[in-house]
C-alpha cells in the first residue's frame, strides 16, 4: 500500500468520527431546550391564587352595614315607690284630664273630718302593683287593662261621717281609651283604706304632685 492511499484511509476515518460526534452533540441540544421550556410554565402557576384575594373584600363590606343598622334598645322610665302626707282624710272625687304630653288622674280631697289634727296623719303611697289583682274584701279577681299596673293606696281615711260630710261615691271603675292611661279601678274601700289599681300603656314616666287639696298622678303618653 502506498503512502498516499494510507493517508486517504486515515482522513476518511477522521471525517467519520467527527460526523458521529457532531450527530451526538446535536441530539442532546433539544433535550436541554425542552427542560428549559418546562420551567417558565411552572413559575406562572401561583398567579391564579393571587386573583382570589378580591373576593374577600366584598365579604367585609357587606358585614359592616348589617352590624351598624341595628338600633339601640329603648329604655322605659322606671317607677319608684313614693309615700307622702295627704291633704285630708276625706277623699271625695277623682277626675281625668289630658295635656299634649300626658294623661292626668286627679284625686280630690275635702276638708278634714276632724277640726283637730289627727294623731296619725293620712298617708298616700304609689308603687308597682303585683299580680294577681284582686278585690281586698272578697278576693275576687280584677281584670286590668294596660301594659303596666300601678297601685295607689290612701290610709287613715274617713269612709263614713256622722255629720253628713261627703266622701267618695263615684264609679268603682273608670276606663279611658288612650295611648297612655287605660283604666282606674277601686279595689279597696274599707277600714280607713282606699286603694286603686291604675292601668296604662307605654314607657312614659309617672310623676306625682300635690296642691290645693288635690293629688295629681301624671302618666306620660308614648
Amino acid at each position: 500500500m502506498t503512502s498516499a492511499t494510507h493517508r486517504s484511509i486515515v482522513f476518511v476515518a477522521l471525517a467519520t468520527l467527527v460526523l458521529t460526534v457532531g450527530a451526538c452533540g446535536g441530539a442532546a441540544a433539544p433535550s436541554a431546550s425542552g427542560s428549559g421550556s418546562v420551567s417558565p410554565i411552572g413559575s406562572r402557576e401561583p398567579s391564579p391564587v393571587a386573583s382570589a384575594r378580591p373576593s374577600a373584600i366584598p365579604t367585609v363590606a357587606v358585614a359592616t352595614p348589617v352590624a351598624t343598622s341595628v338600633p339601640p334598645p329603648s329604655t322605659a322610665c322606671l317607677v319608684t315607690s313614693q309615700t307622702g302626707t295627704l291633704p285630708s282624710d276625706r277623699f271625695t272625687d277623682i277626675g281625668i284630664s289630658s295635656t299634649a304630653e300626658a294623661d292626668v288622674l286627679t284625686f280630690i280631697f275635702g276638708e278634714p273630718s276632724l277640726s283637730e289634727a289627727p294623731v296619725a296623719p293620712p298617708k298616700g303611697s304609689l308603687e308597682i302593683a303585683t299580680p294577681p289583682y284582686t278585690m281586698a274584701g272578697s278576693g275576687e279577681p280584677v281584670t286590668m287593662v294596660g301594659e303596666h299596673v300601678l297601685q295607689v293606696v290612701f290610709t287613715g281615711m274617713s269612709l263614713s261621717n256622722d255629720v253628713g260630710q261627703e266622701t267618695y261615691i263615684g264609679p268603682p271603675a273608670i276606663e279611658k281609651p288612650s295611648s297612655g292611661l287605660r283604666q282606674a279601678v277601686v279595689y279597696d274601700m274599707s277600714e280607713g283604706v282606699v286603694g286603686w289599681y291604675i292601668g296604662y300603656d307605654g314607657r312614659g314616666c309617672v310623676t306625682l304632685s300635690q296642691s290645693n287639696g288635690e293629688v295629681r298622678l301624671s302618666i306620660e303618653r308614648p
